[in-house]
């Protein structure tokens, strides 16, 4: 049966029929009007029920910034559904530590292999500078797990881990891991008894403030209060990153985190909270880990993909220099308050990422291929010791891709830092690329664009430049000598305004060491023994020989962590830590690192190994 435009009388009755025979609908159906729709030449008319508005919806669009108000519990299990669930492991609450050994298993050259020997003969009899600050590091996401436990937030890497498929190699997470959050007490008594006097942890932005602003967590002041009054119960100095790449996912759906300049206040609100609350008690700030990272990690995010894109900034080399300009910004607005209102106690800075380079040959383009890794690596967060302002050739290369300072922000950047803190792996040899550095800065598209330089870690006789660590870090060698000639070469030609400079991270990742399923092999890790062997002897050779004011090494990691894009499969730790029973185990790699400091410390070692 059809209806046409000439019979609305039916049609009406029709309509009021239902209504008699579905009450709910009484109050709803009042025609006010009809429409019409035309089909094979047939018009129809529709009724227009009142009391309703009308919209048109585009579910491919991107939300728009906006500033969030609901700080409820539903809010926060609104974001964790971003997330989907969490695990949980086998410890669930705060564990009290037993007590530790006296002595520990080791390597044991009676039977039949002893520790690393040193290369550097001329370092024997030197001792490490009064003072010299040294332990082990890590951070919040990649060992603490307890991922959605009291009240905490999720982080941006809670979303990558377990939403955006083969962004972690192993499809591991960060929910479980050691379990740092309820084992600290132990881990704080292990550190202890092995003699080591300082952890440098990082804190939890979102456990702090779960949504990234708004109301603090009175849980996580409760747990972190804890963390620092243990360490001091134990005699360990804590040194507290603030930020190490767990941006609160709030803030990405809120308004596109570090792309966007929002992000300069809500970090200084945490910041500005956490260190009023802690510093009485810890030695040095780090405001930030490794802003490089905002290169080879935050510009691949899928914003816009697997989470929103508030502002429309999707990745790539916009991201990338976004990211980077407002953490300089936030990092300087941080500590400018430090030392101008709060009056800190302590020092502060942020730790960079970078490794040395050596021109591949004489020629001129891998000389200027070695400066142009150097700008766009740490050059490019060089501001603090230099005018506050970018290098020049980051400026020519990128032009409208770069954003420019303000002279009061240049100010504000220039002279807010202590002293230098630097994540030194490995070292690289530089060269011209393909094609020449023109065709490469004057074409965006190109694949080498914009740093237009190479580096490779196989020397020119092609021959590799020291021993690979495990497949999965592709990038990482160990080559000892380098670190000495880049800490001269920081000190010296890059920011030579530096009064003294820090190695914060450095360590390796044992080939295969993932892949044993027994833990007597893992436990001698002997590449990464030899690594802080050799690397612990060139920085005492570039204090003693070169003269450069290093104050302080720590070695990465306490144990083994989430690393990232690559997971659980490979291991960083001086501790072999059982992902099944949350056990560690030191490995040969902690007692090397022990006993050079306490060959080199001048007697005023601890340690009980």
């Amino acid at each position: 049966m059809s209806f046409s435009n000439s019979s609305p009388t039916f049609l009406e009755a029709g309509v009021a029929d239902m209504a008699r025979s579905i009450p709910i609908f009484s109050l709803l159906l009042v025609l006010a009007t009809s429409t019409k729709a035309q089909s094979n030449g047939t018009s129809l008319s529709f009724a227009v029920p009142t009391g309703y508005t009308t919209s048109t919806y585009n579910a491919s669009a991107q939300p728009t910034p906006y500033t969030r108000t609901d700080f409820s519990p539903n809010a926060l299990a609104s974001l964790w559904d971003l997330v989907g669930p969490v695990s949980t492991g086998p410890v669930t609450s705060t564990v009290s530590p037993t007590p530790e050994p006296t002595a520990y298993p080791q390597p044991n050259e009676q039977y039949y292999h002893g520790l690393v020997g040193s290369n550097y003969p001329e370092a024997k009899d030197l001792k490490l500078p009064a003072g010299f600050k040294w332990g082990f590091s890590s951070s919040a996401y990649q060992i603490e797990g307890a991922a959605d436990a009291e009240g905490k937030g999720p982080s941006v890497w809670d979303l990558l881990a377990h939403r955006v498929p083969g962004f972690v190699a192993d499809e591991s997470t960060g929910d479980v891991v050691a379990s740092h959050y309820w084992l600290y007490k132990q881990d704080f008594a292990r550190l202890k008894s092995l003699g080591v006097p300082a952890f440098s942890p990082s804190f939890s932005w979102p456990r702090f403030f779960p949504f990234g602003s708004g109301p603090v967590n009175e849980d996580a002041v409760s747990h972190y209060d804890d963390v620092i009054t243990e360490m001091h119960t134990q005699g360990i100095r804590p040194a507290v990153t603030l930020f190490h790449w767990d941006t609160p996912l709030a803030l990405f759906n809120e308004y596109g985190a570090w792309t966007d300049r929002r992000i300069i206040d809500d970090y200084f609100n945490y910041a500005k909270f956490v260190i009023s609350r802690y510093d009485a008690y810890v030695d040095e700030w780090f405001t930030i880990n490794e802003p490089q990272y905002c290169n080879w990690q935050y510009a691949s995010y899928p914003a816009g993909q697997y989470y929103a894109a508030p502002n429309g900034i999707t990745g790539g080399t916009k991201a990338r220099f976004l990211c980077g300009h407002h953490t300089l910004l936030a990092h300087a607005k941080v500590a400018k308050w430090y030392h101008e209102d709060f009056k800190g106690r302590g020092r502060i800075t942020f730790k960079n990422s970078g490794n040395y380079y050596e021109a591949n040959s004489t020629a001129p383009g891998d000389e200027i291929a070695r400066q142009r890794n150097f700008d766009f690596s740490i050059g490019w967060f060089g501001g603090p010791w230099t005018t506050g302002d970018y290098p020049q050739s980051l400026k020519d290369t990128l032009g409208d891709l770069l954003p420019a300072f303000t002279q009061a922000e240049k100010d504000l950047i220039k002279g807010s830092c202590d002293f230098y803190a630097i994540d030194p792996y490995s070292s690289f040899l530089a060269y011209e690329i393909d094609g020449g550095l023109d065709a490469c800065t004057s074409n965006r598209s190109h694949p080498a664009f914009p740093d237009c330089a190479g580096s490779t870690s196989v020397s020119a006789s092609n021959f590799p430049i020291g021993p690979a660590a495990d497949p999965a870090m592709s990038w990482l060698y160990s080559a000892p000598s380098g670190i000495r000639r880049f800490l001269q070469h920081i000190t010296t030609v890059l920011f030579p305004a530096i009064p003294d400079i820090v190695v914060t991270e450095f360590g390796f990742s044992e080939p295969f060491e993932g892949e044993w399923t027994s833990l007597s092999p893992a436990l001698w890790d002997l590449r990464r023994a030899d690594y802080f062997q050799q690397y612990l002897d060139n920085i005492l050779l570039a204090i003693h020989e070169d003269k450069v004011n290093v104050t302080g090494a720590w070695g990465w990691a306490v144990f083994d962590n989430f690393e990232w894009s690559l997971g659980t499969a490979v291991r960083f730790g001086v501790q072999y830590v059982n992902y099944t029973s949350l056990e560690r185990t030191p490995k040969a790699s902690a007692f090397q690192f022990l006993n050079w400091f306490k060959e080199h410390e001048g007697g005023n070692a601890t340690m009980r190994v």
